[in-house]
């Protein structure tokens, strides 16, 4: 069951789904912390929608709380982060991508695709092919949402650029943006 929808709006919950998808494709790169994070994942979206800047803000500047864990210099949360990319996917397929409907968000990152995206080592061409025919975006446009998430992780979450890379390439894959594999 995911609370997510019963609790927010359907925007909210759309912004969940998708952030709940894109922690399932980095499980390949990040196991042990998406293990951890699946169980506290409906507490992290209540403290991120109650106050999305105080749960992106650096500790020691207001931020913290329950999104963050272990001493000064851990490890920071990517659910709270996903959050955030999710939602800056969202506005940019509503400003621009063509024929965007509703539910769209959710489907890019669903939970079926996602599962074949671990499975692949999130880079498979086949997953992606898959995700591509449910999402119907272009590879340009997957692009753009790839960055969008790489830039989040760095920003927003403090993430180091190789780190965020190889993350936002689990979340979207490299057969959708038809690029070759790095």
């Amino acid at each position: 069951m995911k609370a997510s929808r019963q609790v927010y709006g359907s925007t909210t919950a759309e912004v969940a789904d998708a952030a709940r998808g894109m922690l399932d494709r980095v499980a390949a790169v990040a196991p042990e912390q998406v293990a951890a994070e699946r169980r506290a994942f409906d507490m992290l979206c209540g403290a991120y929608f109650s106050d999305p800047e105080r749960a992106l803000a650096p500790a020691g500047k207001g931020g913290g709380g329950p999104l963050r864990f272990g001493m000064p210099g851990a490890q920071e949360m990517l659910t709270p982060v996903f959050l955030a990319a999710a939602s800056a996917v969202g506005t940019y397929l509503g400003d621009r991508a063509a024929g965007a409907s509703r539910g769209l968000l959710r489907r890019m990152f669903a939970s079926s695709s996602a599962e074949t995206a671990v499975e692949e080592g999130a880079r498979d061409s086949g997953a992606a092919a898959e995700a591509d025919q449910t999402a119907g975006l272009t590879p340009e446009q997957w692009r753009e949402v790839r960055r969008i998430v790489e830039h989040t992780l760095t920003e927003r979450g403090g993430m180091p650029q190789h780190r965020a890379r190889l993350l936002a390439a689990a979340v979207v894959g490299e057969g959708l943006t038809g690029e070759a594999q790095r």
